[in-house]
């Protein structure tokens, strides 16, 4: 693992410097700088005005009680986390928040949420862009084209984020995570050193497979012990 993240260091650069040089336009859209206390600031605000606003329903009750219990436990230090909350608990917001302040306490860099279903991802990213706005969320899978957003300057940015992962807040798919973390390929490799001091949330986690878990579980332990990612299960 230690060589792989070389090689996705190296194979970046590499890419990166080449673009540098021969289109620039390219080189200046990539990137976005807004930080993870921003962005919880942001979600902390829209969470205050979900609750002020909801009915009094015993359900509602419930979600808040999720929420406040993954923002007190967010400020542990780096490590495996688990959140398993039935559906319609609120699950996706309570675990965005404790990665964001997670994030924020031990200064972390970014959030990777990978999830089995393409329907679940276009739900999740569809919410987080309407709190967050669109230039902090890149939404990866198959299923997205990035063609597709309207604003041109959003619409490469988000292009060229694909190729490398460099970006606040990424909504993927389960394959598109693992295959940076085993593939041989550069282009999959290519973005592998963007998940180091990031925080993973890895959605519907009962669903991966159990011929590959060892191996996934094994990863996971390395980066968290070489890398310092934090890894939450839902």
């Amino acid at each position: 693992h230690l060589s792989r993240m070389l090689f996705s260091c190296l194979v970046d650069a590499d890419y990166l410097d080449t673009e540098a040089f021969m289109n620039p336009d390219a080189y200046a859209a990539r990137g976005c700088k807004t930080s993870m206390e921003v962005l919880l600031d942001r979600l902390l605000a829209h969470m205050d005005s979900l609750q002020k606003n909801a009915a009094t329903l015993k359900v509602n009750k419930i979600r808040k009680e999720v929420y406040e219990r993954s923002l007190d436990m967010s400020t542990n230090p780096k490590g495996f986390y688990s959140l398993t909350v039935p559906t319609g608990g609120g699950k996706t917001l309570s675990s965005v928040a404790w990665a964001l302040k997670h994030a924020v306490h031990n200064g972390m860099e970014r959030i990777i949420i990978a999830i089995p279903y393409t329907s679940i991802i276009v739900q999740t990213a569809y919410i987080l862009k309407g709190i967050f706005g669109e230039e902090n969320v890149l939404e990866h899978h198959s299923n997205f084209d990035p063609l597709t957003i309207k604003d041109a300057s959003l619409r490469n940015r988000a292009k060229t984020a694909t190729e490398n992962g460099d970006y606040p807040i990424i909504v993927t798919t389960n394959v598109q995570l693992f295959e940076s973390i085993f593939s041989n390929k550069p282009s999959d490799c290519r973005k592998l050193h963007n998940i180091a001091n990031s925080v993973i949330i890895l959605d519907e986690v009962q669903t991966l497979s159990t011929e590959f878990l060892q191996p996934i579980v094994d990863a996971l332990k390395s980066y968290e012990r070489m890398f310092g990612i934090s890894v939450l299960f839902t």
